[in-house]
């Protein structure tokens, strides 16, 4: 089996040590961004033998999940792609035959933080500041909305990855993961204000799977057997979570042990937050992601959600929680 790295913008294709066994079929998933904790029940399913034991090999293909990633997943490209549900119904709507099947994060981690020397602890705080998001994020409008303050009050600059300029003021706040921005701003040492958009209302998904729509329709006891091994790894990872977080490791050695460590232990409460099994999704929160984005012009009115997704396999799965 072979496995493509992608590093640095160069593709690198390393050949495992084992062949794939005869008879198991054989899936590439595609992440949604570089190797990390991130994808601890991952690392722990395909470590512990849980693909194996449901007769799957996989191959990882790491590399940011954009329009065009979901759109080669209709092609058939991947069998598989862990997303932003954003992106997913986006892609949708430009024609994707595409349906999410489990979300890893049954909360997003993205939030909407400052220096907490600035003051911001409120959506209403927000105005006539400038704040970092990128154009796909609808999070700070919806919140925004929640309090009934016009999104045209914030100033949203250009979308950026250098911290640097929330530290020196160009922007005022910023949004982005709280395992990955915030945890680097409070490394730095940086005292930082947190504002979570479940606390005003706004709950997204994070990491969802998503397969091809006919993968979901011709062999649905395939993609049963990937949500639940995935699953099975992902109990395994929040009760051991020294030993998961340090699997990131076998990816990429280069990676900090104690960093990958933080941000699983940070990732808990969102993949695990208490109202579903591991995996699990509901209509009501797919429909009110739609409304959102329709809302904000991300959708067009009357996009069709119930064609997204399905609940089938996360209310199948047998993965235990910890």
């Amino acid at each position: 089996m072979r496995r493509l790295v992608l590093l640095g913008g160069v593709a690198i294709l390393v050949v495992m040590l084992a062949g794939s066994a005869v008879g198991r079929d054989e899936v590439r998933i595609h992440l949604k961004w570089l190797h990390s904790a991130q994808f601890a029940g991952l690392y722990a399913a395909i470590t512990n033998g849980f693909f194996e034991t449901h007769d799957i090999d996989v191959e990882l293909i790491e590399g940011a999940a954009t329009e065009d990633v979901l759109m080669a997943l209709s092609r058939g490209e991947y069998e598989f792609v862990f997303a932003d549900p954003s992106r997913h119904l986006a892609a949708v709507e430009q024609g994707a035959a595409n349906m999410a099947v489990a979300a890893v994060y049954q909360i997003d981690p993205v939030v909407v933080f400052s220096l907490a020397e600035r003051g911001i602890h409120r959506p209403e705080d927000l105005v006539g500041k400038r704040v970092m998001s990128f154009p796909t994020s609808y999070v700070i409008p919806a919140m925004l909305a929640r309090v009934g303050v016009d999104a045209e009050a914030v100033d949203i600059g250009a979308p950026s990855f250098d911290l640097t300029e929330l530290y020196s003021g160009v922007y005022d706040a910023w949004s982005g993961y709280l395992t990955n921005e915030v945890r680097r701003a409070r490394a730095d040492g940086y005292d930082v204000a947190v504002m979570y958009p479940t606390d005003y209302g706004v709950r997204l998904y994070g990491d969802v799977l998503i397969a091809r729509r006919e993968l979901v329709e011709s062999e649905p006891e395939l993609v049963q057997r990937v949500v639940t091994a995935l699953f099975k790894g992902w109990a395994w990872a929040l009760s051991r979570v020294d030993e998961a977080a340090e699997l990131a490791l076998r990816w990429d050695p280069l990676l900090d042990p104690d960093e990958q460590r933080e941000i699983l232990e940070l990732s808990l409460p969102f993949v695990h937050a208490g109202e579903l099994g591991l995996g699990g999704m509901a209509d009501d929160r797919w429909i009110d992601m739609a409304q959102m984005m329709m809302q904000f012009e991300l959708l067009a009115p009357g996009f069709d959600v119930e064609n997204a997704y399905t609940l089938e396999f996360v209310a199948a799965s047998s993965a235990p929680v910890p």
